[in-house]
Parts: structure tokens; C-alpha cells; sequence
């Protein structure tokens, strides 16, 4: 080991006096003394470059000893120098206003409380769930376009990003042979392109009542009620025959028009209605695969609630509900209170 070349380097550091000053001379050090050593370890024999590097190694080593602990000392100077500062962490309030919660949020709550005073458990479910719940229990073929990848977010070959809360009412349902009332809620996801009005994650509710001797005007009640406790009394509502592989037989729910009452504008396209939710009979095979033997009916109805939101408050783009735009969030905030 060099002995020389290391007590030079300790003899200068100890003028070194800051942080900076001690970092700039052991690079100008290491440029001066410590490569040249590697450049001539590249030209040397073979035979003599293994006892060589030992030698290099062994001096670069000790230098950076010296060197962090000459850092250390340093360091515990400057900071028993530094002035103690108190950092107010408080933000001014003088600019802030009053928020309020999303839109989506509040006509979230509205349905979810809505099915808490009929007693139906509420169940958000996991957002990644299996084939089996999302496609096979609820009777949807193999020929189905649910099915396709470009349709769908698959995790692997068991597991997807959910296309329906049903998924997650499948698998609470399943072994329940006694009355069973269940509300499951949240992002569901479909590899749709955004526009104004199609996202590719949206928010759904979905609702299931399993009884002996339920009926369409069962499920009729509940739907009414709900959209007229959403929109009000004066709202009217029209079922279509419909399908869908979990019900039958299955409808299409409209409201009548919330912009022209009924009488026909660019928004229903003339028609005085709009389509709102899809709901129906829960067909047997539904049934027979959730393993419920001794409860031979159910009702059930599928909630967008992005399309419920767009309708009640005029919007027209589905994006607005997203986009943390704040002049969009205080006009919202002003109609809602």
C-alpha cells in the first residue's frame, strides 16, 4: 500500500472545511492519482495485473475510509451550526372554499339508501373477480361477446376485472337457499372507448331479491319507487321486453323525459322517453347454478349510475363526472344546494 500517496490525501482533507470542499478535492484527487493507476493496470501483463489490482483496490479502499469519516465530522459541524427554523405547516385558509361531495357520490348514496330502508344488504365486492361468477353462473353462453378479450379485461385465465356488480351478487347468493336480499355497488370495467358517453370503468349497482312467489309487480314496485324517489313523483316509467342471459323474462326501463316532461325533445330523440335501467325475473338456470333448490324466484335490476347522474343533473358528457375540471364542480355544487 502506498503509504505516502494516502497520508497526503489525510494531510490535505484537513483543510477541508465544508461539505463541498471535501467532495471537490476527493474528485480532483481521485482524477489525479486513482485513475492513472487503473489506466496503467489495463496495459500491464496478465501476470501481473491480478497483485496490481490488490494494490489499486487496496489504496481506493482506504481513501474512501478516510473520506467518510472526515464527512461525518464535517457534517456534524455545519449541523450544530445550522439555526433552529419553526416551518409553519398550516395552509391559509383565507382561499379556500367549501367543498362538496361528487355527484356521482351523492346519487350513489341516494340508491344505496334507498335499499337500506327495504333491508337489503349492501355489498361493495371485490373489483377482480372469476369467470365462473361473472360469466358462468349467470347463464351467459360461450358464444356471448362478453366473452371476448376485446371486450373484456382479463387478469388470466381465471380472473377478469368484473363487467357487472352482478359478478359479485353471484357469488353472495350462491348456497343460499333462504330469502336473500342483496344490493352489490362499484367500478365495474368494459374495454369500451371513452367518449360522451361510454367510459371504459363506470359505476353500477346491481340488485337482486330472492323470495317464493315474487312477481313482475314486485319488482315493479321497487323500480318505480326508486326512480321516482330519485326523480321525483311526477316522473313515469314504461317497461320493454328485453334480454339479457341472467333474467327472464327481461325489460328495459324508461322514464319519461326529465328535460320535456313526456312531450318529446332532441334529448329523447322525439320520443318522450329514455332508457334508465334493465331488470327482470331471475331465470332458473341462474338459480339452479347458485345452487338454490327450495326458492324458485327472484327479482333483479342493473343500475348505471354515471347514466342516472347525466340525466338528473343535464349533462352530456360523461367525461364531466371525471375530470376534476373546479368550474364544473362549483356549478354542481350551487344546484345541489
Amino acid at each position: 500500500m502506498d503509504v505516502k500517496l494516502i497520508n497526503y490525501f489525510k494531510d490535505e482533507i484537513k483543510n477541508c472545511s465544508s461539505t463541498q470542499k471535501l467532495i471537490d478535492f476527493k474528485n480532483i484527487f481521485h482524477k489525479k492519482h486513482i485513475i492513472p493507476l487503473y489506466e496503467k493496470l489495463k496495459v500491464l501483463p496478465i501476470d501481473e495485473k491480478k497483485d496490481f489490482g490488490k494494490y489499486v483496490n487496496t489504496i481506493k479502499n482506504e481513501i474512501q475510509k478516510i473520506y467518510l469519516q472526515k464527512l461525518s465530522e464535517i457534517k456534524l459541524v455545519e449541523n450544530s451550526k445550522k439555526n433552529i427554523i419553526n416551518y409553519d405547516i398550516n395552509l391559509n385558509t383565507f382561499n379556500l372554499r367549501k367543498g362538496c361531495k361528487s355527484i356521482l357520490t351523492i346519487v350513489e348514496e341516494q340508491i344505496i339508501g334507498y335499499f337500506e330502508k327495504l333491508n337489503f344488504k349492501i355489498i361493495p365486492g371485490n373489483e377482480i373477480v372469476t369467470i365462473k361468477n361473472n360469466m358462468d353462473q349467470l347463464n351467459i353462453d360461450e358464444t356471448h361477446p362478453i366473452r371476448d378479450k376485446k371486450d373484456t379485461f382479463y387478469i388470466d385465465g381465471q380472473k377478469m376485472l368484473r363487467t357487472h356488480c352482478t359478478a359479485t351478487t353471484a357469488e353472495v347468493i350462491y348456497n343460499q337457499n333462504c330469502e336473500t336480499k342483496v344490493l352489490s355497488y362499484g367500478n365495474v370495467y368494459r374495454n369500451d372507448d371513452d367518449d360522451m358517453t361510454h367510459s371504459h370503468q363506470f359505476t353500477q349497482i346491481d340488485v337482486v331479491w330472492i323470495k317464493k312467489k315474487l312477481t313482475i309487480n314486485h319488482l315493479k314496485t321497487i323500480v318505480d319507487g326508486l326512480l321516482k324517489y330519485i326523480f321525483g313523483n311526477e316522473i313515469k316509467t314504461r317497461y320493454r321486453l328485453s334480454f339479457f342471459p341472467f333474467t327472464e323474462p327481461s325489460f328495459e326501463v324508461d322514464i319519461s323525459c326529465c328535460n320535456c316532461n313526456g312531450k318529446g325533445c332532441q334529448i329523447c330523440k322525439n320520443s318522450g322517453w329514455i332508457e334508465i335501467l334493465g331488470a327482470g325475473i331471475l331465470h332458473p338456470n341462474v338459480l339452479k347454478k347458485a345452487n338454490i333448490t327450495t326458492i324458485d324466484t327472484g327479482i333483479a335490476c342493473g343500475i348505471g349510475i354515471e347514466r342516472i347522474v347525466m340525466l338528473k343533473y343535464g349533462l352530456s358528457d360523461i367525461r364531466d363526472i371525471y375530470n376534476n375540471d373546479f368550474k364544473f364542480i362549483m356549478q354542481v355544487k350551487e344546484n345541489i344546494v
